[in-house]
């Protein structure tokens, strides 16, 4: 297609707006901006390449022989997770059950850096 056919056709509004991004001078000089922006942001934001930060977290593993996932479930992970849940700081409880075994873990309200500091 030559650029007057473009001209000619009735275009929508994002239509007429790259129409206009394509023709405009300025288009080159909005990218170099971008791109002068990106590389600044790059260069000039601080970044730590291996923070220390300090997850408290509990993993709670029982072993229930012969027992079925269902039966490890209802009578270990289900009361677990309340007895944790009722724990001052704790955020969240989840536990999976399968056969002869379940796991009941927490997460902590908040993630903090390093203690040690």
């Amino acid at each position: 297609m030559n650029p007057a056919a473009i001209r000619d056709e009735k275009l929508n509004a994002v239509g007429r707006l790259t129409r206009l991004f394509l023709t405009s001078k300025i288009t080159a000089l909005l990218m170099i901006a971008a791109a002068i922006f990106g590389v600044m942001a790059v260069l000039f934001t601080a970044r730590m390449y291996n923070p220390e930060i300090s997850v408290p977290a509990a993993n709670v593993v029982v072993r229930f022989p012969g027992a079925s996932a269902q039966e490890v479930h209802n009578q270990v992970i289900r009361p677990l997770e309340n007895l944790m849940a009722a724990i001052q700081g704790v955020d969240h409880t989840y536990g999976y059950a399968v056969n002869d075994m379940g796991v009941v873990a927490r997460s902590p309200r908040h993630v903090s850096r390093s203690r040690s500091r």
